[in-house]
């Protein structure tokens, strides 16, 4: 181990998934050794299946045998299946485990509770993802090297001739290469489920070098190749030896079709149950990650941008899911940027603002403004700690905006101990005056409640008055090009400010002028005053004291 990266109380920080104490390796030699295993033995069926002379003389032998004799040559005959399966699948688990050994030793530092050199991460990183590769190749090589070691010894001992040895060869290569296959994909899954995840919990398998990769075209290219090529390959050896063999003398016309008819059974049932099981392994290993990224947009769509795509691939659809884990990190970034927008700006605004609905020149609407204000608010202050100012201004503010919001209102800026509200922009609706009004009597009971808490903590209360104009407004961004900000423009603006401004001198809390009161339909109890001058405006107006 090297000792200048690892030291004995070294914690263990590193970017892995779950628990290393949870990943085993051991199924990477299981699949490999019961694939091999699957392949020998349907071997054995095809060979014990097909009607050449040499399975013949060895049943024909057999039958001649009698009593233990008999027994004794069946045996031996069966042992030679185990041995070989025993042989050719022990084969296949040694050299997984070897192939395994940088990701085991980085595995077994990790489960010490230790950080692994950058180098044995990488190392293991790379042979994971290589490791179905690498797997294929050397069962290949074992389903080459085995058959010719067999092809030899029978030449050598003439047990068989060289031409039915070179035939099972070849059969043997050729089931080899689906069991090899069998295996790139069971030893691909089984990774996908755990041990991939672990390593790379961000992903970006792509974006590791010296891995090899296989397209999705190619997958599946090579699929049908393989249910296709090698059984009629098979089949097309296996009758070309019965022709060179046939002897009509001894084997008849019909007992050769129905020899060639078993065979042929034979030889589809084992097909159809091995690429059955190829189909499965391909069809999820391009499913699952489809399904995978589904579930996440799913996620997306009900709001939850914390979960991500679990990428296991660096194909093309493990590409896709980390161009999609970076799309959910741009949005949950941009959702963030919007609930933090949100607190400066009301949600409205904020809304039209990113969908770039407000525009630059502003819009002319009818609508609602409201401006209430705090009295004996220089007092306060000046007689109270700025922490108790600032907590106390704070409550004010949202008691009294909770009320606006609740019936369709618009905050557009607190200022000093000022509100400014309106309603029916950005969003019109017909009954912002009466809205208004509501809000105002809302703001009235909540500063009751307000200062009754107040009382209770031997705090003094508030007042406020309020005054409500309707009419046309500009709406729309205002501000310098580097920093903008919504905001009502207009004489109604300023004849709402005027009114509130009224309240103090009429010793009311809510006054509202005739043009509110003109788009009123509902009956509310109200007193009028007489036509009066406010400051900043060449009209007389009329207003309404709002009694309840």
């Amino acid at each position: 181990m090297n000792e200048q990266t690892i030291t004995e109380n070294q914690s263990p920080v590193f970017p892995y998934g779950n628990d290393p104490a949870g990943i085993s390796l051991r199924g990477f030699s299981t699949i490999s050794a019961t694939a091999t295993a699957l392949g020998v033995f349907a071997v054995f069926l095809l060979n014990i299946s097909t009607p050449i002379a040499f399975i013949r003389d060895r049943f024909a032998s057999l039958i001649q045998e009698t009593g233990l004799n008999l027994v004794l040559a069946a045996l031996g005959r069966l042992m030679i299946l185990p041995g070989i399966m025993v042989l050719a699948s022990g084969l296949s688990a040694l050299a997984m485990y070897l192939i395994l050994r940088p990701v085991s030793r980085c595995l077994d530092v990790l489960k010490a509770g230790h950080q692994p050199p950058a180098e044995w991460t990488g190392a293991a990183g790379r042979r994971l993802i290589n490791l179905p590769f690498i797997a294929i190749v050397v069962n290949v090589g074992i389903w080459i090297a085995l058959p010719l070691i067999f092809l030899v010894s029978a030449s050598i001992s003439e047990y068989i001739n060289t031409r039915t040895a070179m035939i099972f060869s070849i059969r043997a290569f050729m089931v080899g290469l689906i069991a090899s296959s069998l295996a790139f994909y069971k030893i691909e899954s089984h990774a996908r489920k755990k041990v991939i995840p672990f390593f790379f919990p961000r992903g970006r398998l792509a974006e590791l070098e010296g891995t090899a990769r296989i397209s999705i075209s190619r997958r599946i290219r090579m699929f049908f190749r393989l249910g296709t090529v090698v059984p009629g390959t098979i089949l097309l050896v296996t009758l070309l030896t019965l022709q060179l063999e046939v002897d009509p003398d001894i084997i008849s016309a019909r007992q050769y079709g129905q020899g060639i008819i078993y065979f042929t059974i034979v030889l589809s049932l084992i097909f159809f149950l091995i690429t059955g099981i190829l189909n499965r392994l391909v069809g999820r290993s391009i499913v699952d990650p489809l399904e995978e990224m589904l579930r996440q947009v799913a996620a997306i769509r009900q709001g939850d941008y914390s979960s991500r795509i679990q990428v296991v691939s660096n194909d093309e659809i493990g590409v896709l899911g980390d161009a999609g884990n970076r799309m959910i990190r741009g949005l949950a970034d941009r959702e963030k940027i919007r609930s933090a927008f949100g607190k400066y700006v009301t949600p409205e605004i904020r809304d039209q603002i990113l969908s770039g609905r407000i525009p630059l020149q502003g819009e002319r609407r009818v609508a609602t403004v409201l401006f209430a204000d705090l009295r004996n608010f220089t007092p306060f202050v000046e007689s109270n700690p700025p922490e108790e100012v600032i907590s106390s201004m704070r409550a004010y503010f949202t008691a009294m905006h909770q009320a606006i919001r609740d019936h369709r209102g618009l905050v557009v800026q607190f200022v000093g101990d000022e509100i400014e509200a309106v309603f029916g922009v950005p969003i019109p609706f017909e009954t912002h005056a009466e809205a208004a009004v509501e809000a105002a009597l809302g703001m009235r009971q909540a500063l009751k409640r307000l200062n009754n808490e107040r009382a209770s903590e031997g705090k003094p209360p508030f007042a406020h008055g309020i005054g409500i104009h309707s009419g046309d407004v500009l709406a729309g961004n205002s501000g310098s090009s580097e920093q903008s900000a919504y905001a009502l423009i207009g004489n109604t603006v300023n004849v709402a400010s005027r009114i509130q401004g009224l309240t103090r001198e009429l010793e009311c809390d809510i006054l509202l002028s005739q043009g509110t009161v003109d788009y009123i339909k509902k009956d509310m109890h109200m007193e009028e005053y007489p036509k009066r001058l406010v400051k900043g405006y060449s009209k007389p107006i009329i207003v309404h004291r709002v009694i309840s």
